[in-house]
């Protein structure tokens, strides 16, 4: 199963006013484009099956594609005209940025990937019982004073809370 994203930017430049169809047509295709080592990134388009997909006529489909494969003089976009699809078979088509935006994808996995890693080694690092000033207020609500933890010094404040 893939999956792709969807950024503000689509909705507020060159493809304002295009119709809801093409944006479910580029929504398929972001999320089901591949990476193509011919043409960086392709994806597969049946015209009659995305038209039962999305509940559309076949016809309100194909007119979406053929958008996408058009020139857009005012796409940010000056590769390939400004156009987004490019057919390069029966149902298959080149992604013309699909390279660019599978990489940011690949990017924010990595990082998302070694936030995890990060996190699971601090967890193996902490001392058994080791307490942290979180997890405290996370569990009484009340800000720890320092000689609450272990490995800290154990001096007691006086009435006032001052150690």
């Amino acid at each position: 199963m893939f999956y792709g994203k969807h950024f503000a930017s689509m909705y507020e430049r060159s493809m304002v006013g295009s119709g809801a169809i093409v944006f479910a047509v580029w929504g398929y295709v972001i999320a089901n484009q591949e990476p193509d080592k011919a043409v960086g990134s392709q994806v597969t388009i049946n015209p009659a099956v995305l038209a039962a997909i999305l509940g559309e006529p076949q016809d309100a489909v194909e007119r979406a594609i053929i958008r996408l494969c058009s020139p857009d003089p005012k796409s940010t976009t000056k590769k390939e005209e400004g156009r987004r699809l490019i057919k390069i078979g029966e149902f298959d088509y080149q992604v013309v940025n699909g390279r660019k935006y599978l990489k940011i994808r690949d990017e924010d996995a990595r990082r998302a990937q070694n936030r995890d890693a990060q996190q699971r080694k601090r967890d193996r690092d902490k001392l058994p019982g080791e307490a942290t000033a979180e997890r405290v207020f996370e569990q009484t609500g009340d800000m720890p004073m320092p000689h609450e933890f272990n490995g800290s010094p154990t001096v007691q404040p006086n009435a006032e809370g001052v150690v």
